[in-house]
């Protein structure tokens, strides 16, 4: 094998990552992904205690990393962060838009509570940190934006409607946001996760009937786990996909390939 090619290709030493939601599941998966391939990871949450746990995770496997407790629902902690990163650094390579929360309902029966709570998060949050990293990466003429999205943002789930929808506005997203930063080197694509355990989804998938009936539907027949998504993403911001923009990668198993998504 030649390391120094892999070296050359997926390194991502020198360069400066921001990932929201990474207290826990996929957001940690990802920022212990890219501090393993060199990067020095912005971690962003709300729960201090998981991203202090996250840093140990980076730190003892030699990673570099920091910390910040930000609600990325509250616009102004969003900018403050931004600016901070700015002073410190100078500089923004990779921005990693994870953070966001589910609701199961079917469209007739949801609540317009919850309908705010994840535009909220899932859509204006993303919103304000891709426009801020947008412009920090428009002006510095290169950069990363991976969306974390969803195989429902693909094919939209009844039980899940709301949560669908989100998913397809971000989608939609990525694509004219690529259009537009595109010219200016800078790269935007989003991931699709298929079910992923977390802190999210354990409830459901923690109970042997309702885990059995998932893996039906999953060729590789099991569930996902936050690396899954960690490593591609990594792999995704580094130069070995420096040709790819606008576009979605899914990682589900296979779920979507057998066209079968069963509602649980």
């Amino acid at each position: 094998m030649n390391l120094d090619y892999v070296k050359e290709v997926f390194s991502l030493e020198g360069r400066q990552a921001v990932v929201t939601g990474a207290s826990s599941g996929i957001g940690r998966g990802i920022a212990v992904s890219l501090a393993n391939l060199g990067a020095h990871v912005a971690l962003l949450g709300r729960n201090q205690e998981g991203l202090d746990e996250t840093e140990r995770q980076i730190r003892e496997k030699g990673g570099s990393c920091e910390s910040y407790q930000v609600d990325i629902t509250v616009e102004d902690q969003v900018e403050e962060f931004f600016q901070k990163h700015q002073d410190l650094h100078g500089q923004m390579d990779i921005f990693v838009a994870n953070a966001g929360i589910n609701y199961r309902a079917e469209l007739l029966e949801t609540e317009m509570e919850a309908v705010d709570r994840i535009i909220n998060t899932d859509f204006k949050g993303t919103l304000y940190g891709v426009i801020r990293a947008g412009r920090i990466m428009k002006k510095q003429k290169s950069g990363n934006i991976v969306v974390i999205t969803s195989i429902n943002g693909i094919s939209a789930m009844g039980n899940l409607a709301v949560y669908s929808s989100i998913k397809y506005a971000q989608e939609g997203l990525v694509k004219a946001l690529a259009s537009s930063l595109g010219p200016y080197g800078v790269r935007v694509n989003s991931c699709a996760p298929g079910v992923i355990l977390s802190n999210m989804n354990r409830n459901v998938y923690g109970e042997e009937e309702n885990l059995k009936a998932k893996l039906k539907s999953i060729p590789l027949g099991r569930i996902g786990q936050p690396r899954d998504i960690g490593d591609v993403v990594a792999c995704m911001v580094s130069d070995g996909f420096r040709f790819m923009t606008g576009t979605t990668v899914l990682v589900d198993g296979g779920e979507l390939m057998r066209g079968m998504q069963k509602q649980d």
